[in-house]
Formats: C-alpha cells, sequence, structure tokens
C-alpha cells in the first residue's frame, strides 16, 4: 500500500489506500521559439527554467466508525490545509520531495455508503529535492569541499558564525561580510541575508550573485572573523 504526505499529514491517517502507483512526469522547460526569415532552423530563446508538473495518485478510502461523508470531509480537510505550495512526499519516491499545490475540484466516489475512490492531482514545482540535501554540513576548518551529486545548481542556506567582518568563498562566488555579530544567514534561494527577523543585506557584498553549489564540487572557505559554516544544501533533480 502506498503512502502520500501532504503538508507533514500522512494519508494513512484517512484510511487511503494508493491503489496504482503514480507515473513519473517529466518537466517541460520554459523557452522560446523564435524563426528568422532566410535561416535555417528556428532560434531557441532558453529561458533558464522549468514548467510544473502533475502528479496524480489514485486512491481508495474506507469509512471506518464514521460516515462516508465524514470520511470524504476529513479529505477535503486535509487537501485544503495549505494555501500555497506544501511539502509532497510519496513511499514510491521515498528519498524525494516536492513542493506542491492541491488541484481543486474533486469528487469522491460512494461506494454503499462504506468507502469511495477518487484521483487526487497535485500541482508540482519541477524540483524533485534530495532529503539528503536537508542535512547540514559543518564546517570548522577553513577550508574544505562539498560536492553535488546531480547536473543541477543547487540554491544552499549558508549560515555564517562569528564576529567582526570575514569573507566566504563557495567555488566562483564570493561573499564580504562587513559585521557578523554571532551568526548570519545567507539564503540563496530566497536571495536574501538576516539573522532571525533581522535584516543584515546591507552588511553583505556579493561577487558573482548569491552563492549556488555547481554539479561536481565546490570548494568552501572562509576567513577573517568566520569561526565556522553551516551550509543545508538543497540538492534537486528533475
Amino acid at each position: 500500500m502506498g503512502i502520500v504526505i501532504f503538508n507533514g499529514i500522512s494519508s494513512q491517517d484517512f484510511h487511503i489506500q494508493v491503489e496504482h502507483p503514480p507515473g513519473y512526469e517529466f518537466p517541460e522547460r520554459d523557452y522560446d521559439l523564435v524563426h528568422v526569415p532566410g535561416r535555417n532552423g528556428d532560434i531557441v530563446l532558453d529561458k533558464g527554467s522549468y514548467k510544473n508538473v502533475e502528479r496524480e495518485y489514485e486512491i481508495a478510502v474506507a469509512a471506518i466508525n464514521e460516515s462516508f461523508a465524514t470520511a470524504a470531509n476529513r479529505i477535503s480537510e486535509w487537501l485544503h490545509s495549505a494555501s500555497t505550495y506544501a511539502r509532497l512526499e510519496d513511499s514510491y519516491e521515498p528519498e524525494y520531495y516536492r513542493m506542491a499545490l492541491y488541484s481543486e475540484n474533486n469528487l469522491v466516489s460512494n461506494i454503499l455508503q462504506h468507502a469511495g475512490r477518487t484521483t487526487v492531482l497535485f500541482n508540482c514545482k519541477p524540483q524533485r529535492y534530495l532529503k539528503q540535501g536537508e542535512k547540514p554540513v559543518i564546517f570548522i576548518k577553513s577550508t574544505g569541499k562539498l560536492r553535488n551529486p546531480t547536473y543541477f545548481n543547487a540554491l544552499p542556506i549558508i549560515t555564517v558564525k562569528g564576529n567582526g567582518s570575514g569573507v566566504l568563498q563557495v567555488g566562483n562566488y564570493i561573499v564580504n561580510i562587513s559585521s557578523i555579530e554571532g551568526s548570519l544567514i545567507i539564503d540563496s534561494e530566497i536571495q536574501d541575508a538576516y539573522n532571525g527577523t533581522q535584516n543584515r543585506n546591507q552588511y553583505v557584498t556579493l561577487n558573482n550573485g548569491f552563492p549556488q553549489l555547481v554539479s561536481g564540487e565546490s570548494q568552501i572557505s572562509f576567513t577573517g572573523g568566520i569561526t565556522s559554516v553551516e551550509v543545508i544544501p538543497n540538492w534537486w533533480t528533475l
């Protein structure tokens, strides 16, 4: 029996059985084709991104110690528990998770007031995030290496600890920090520097933009008042 976990809540809590494993959805690259008169072949204008995909689960639900209407309503409440993207996991790809929206408008068939069937559809961001990429990697020595196991550049969350000023280098990305004051977080996903609720962008100067972890190895080094660096890599693939 397959398991679906959406927004931190498991399908097992609702006596749901996934009747068929979901298929594998290939994301579509976002690009435009432009034809130039007199020139053979179209020009590809790659936007450097991918479009959302759909993930579909065919499920059956049993109304155990409750009415069919109550069971169906609890499933509806679960699927509507998030108003924006929420974490989606399943037992078919246990090493990955996605960020997904529940696609609206559904019907649960009523089988003799005791059970039902339906198809649940999620609209997912194209990335499949590796769970191993959620584990922080701590560098105490002034230099080290971090290997990206995928073909796609990852956008890490980096916590710098220390005092005073310092310089952090991640591969070809250089971050000059004029004031650390204990700790400072550099979040490449949302492109922000902060400490708790305090914005710290004014203390950060970026050479080459917010750090990315390219495919393969990245050298991590730091100098000055930085005493340690913690990296949550956020590895992802398609």
